[in-house]
């Protein structure tokens, strides 16, 4: 079986964690023995990308093709943009494909619309079926970015026309079909989470089971019970300053916790800010890492008690599916997969950008942590799996 991926976000020379759920899903099919091509289109018009790191700007047409992981992965980088330059370049991207591989049995479409025109005109000449797979949060109500009349008539064709359609998480699904977009095979696929996050040595298993090493953990920290917080800091997604100031608020309260803030982005700076008024970080209430590697994200989860997401919406939210597969209990608003992943034995849900029920979430799970089996929480996040997600797109793929 080949089966082509088409996608407008994947990782590329100037950012190198650029739609990594693409990826991951690429080579979780790849892994179960099928031949699996990604084409992706990097448009770049008039913009310095990374000059301080020694690259220089796009001046010509560049095809790229390396294999990771058993994926191949051809990259056209362009300057040319707009709705036209696109459309011509994902033609040279197919032109050059189909010169060295032929015609692929499945197209895997991720997230509409460009790049959906190519799936579509596939399957009107060659007759290749293809799957919609969505992540984008626009269709989202919160997010509110589905509009224009183009927008929507393109993606009512390109979905009409799909085999299935795949969203990442029922919460994502329901959205799309808000939005008008109708279809007879919808199937939730999840997005998938890297190896290591599961391999848990045999001191955290005895964690899971006696709350020893996290205890020994907590007395090096002064007693301390850790949150932690992973995200791109994008305070319109991600609500950080609300959890900088549940911190505060927290602190009136108790002071035997710390919270560890993972990641990097546009509202870092103003995070911060609002921490240092409070002084949280002079109190040892807070700690910044910066951004870390998704390996030192999973050291950090194993150094914590409770993951902490107070987003106002998400499609999917990997990180939930990170913490849960290092058997952490987790507090989450009700976005993304939270309300299919957390129940009482996995973890607390709060309202959307209710500060006063996530305190007293923080503070009830500060005091009942041992109630949370994390062996159990571990086990339901298999199905986030590599070997999991690839045998049920394959499956998809042969209806």
């Amino acid at each position: 079986m080949k089966v082509l991926f088409l996608t407008p976000w994947y990782p590329h020379r100037y950012d190198a964690m650029a739609g990594l759920f693409v990826r991951k899903h690429a080579q979780a099919v790849a892994r179960q023995g099928v031949d699996v091509s990604v084409l992706y289109l990097h448009c770049n018009v008039g913009t310095q990308h990374a000059v301080s790191d020694g690259i220089k700007d796009i001046v010509e047409d560049e095809f790229v093709e390396k294999e990771i992981e058993g994926v191949k992965e051809i990259v056209l980088y362009t300057n040319k943009g707009g709705f036209i330059g696109e459309l011509m370049g994902l033609r040279k991207l197919w032109q050059y494909w189909h010169k060295r591989y032929g015609v692929p049995d499945v197209v895997h479409l991720n997230v509409l619309t460009k790049q959906g025109l190519l799936a579509w005109w596939l399957k009107q000449k060659y007759g290749v079926p293809y799957v919609v797979m969505e992540h984008w949060s626009g269709y989202l109500p919160e997010n509110g970015d589905y509009r224009g009349w183009m927008r929507k008539k393109i993606s009512k064709m390109i979905v009409k026309q799909a085999n299935a359609v795949l969203p990442v998480s029922v919460k994502l699904m329901n959205a799309m079909k808000q939005c008008g977009l109708k279809h007879n095979n919808w199937q939730i696929v999840p997005n998938v989470v890297d190896d290591f996050f599961y391999s848990r040595d045999t001191a955290c298993r005895v964690r899971s089971e006696t709350c020893r090493v996290r205890s020994e953990a907590r007395s090096v920290r002064e007693g301390k019970f850790r949150f932690l917080h992973v995200s791109c800091f994008d305070n319109r997604a991600k609500n950080t300053l609300a959890i900088v100031e549940a911190l505060e608020q927290l602190s009136k309260l108790r002071n035997d916790f710390e919270m560890v803030m993972v990641g990097t982005g546009q509202d870092i700076f103003f995070t911060r800010c609002l921490s240092d008024n409070y002084k949280l970080e002079s109190r040892g209430l807070i700690k910044f890492t910066g951004e870390q590697t998704p390996e030192q994200v999973k050291e950090w989860m194993d150094a914590s008690d409770c993951f902490v997401l107070f987003s106002n919406y998400e499609t999917a939210a990997v990180v939930l599916e990170e913490a849960a597969a290092c058997g952490l209990p987790i507090i989450s608003t009700p976005v993304g997969i939270a309300e299919e992943l957390i129940d009482e034995t996995t973890g607390i849900i709060v309202p959307i950008k209710d500060v006063n029920l996530l305190i007293e979430a923080m503070s009830a799970m500060i005091d009942n942590v041992e109630n949370y089996d994390s062996i159990k929480i571990e086990e339901r996040a298999e199905k986030y799996s590599f070997d999991v997600v690839g045998r049920q797109l394959v499956e998809i793929y042969k209806l």
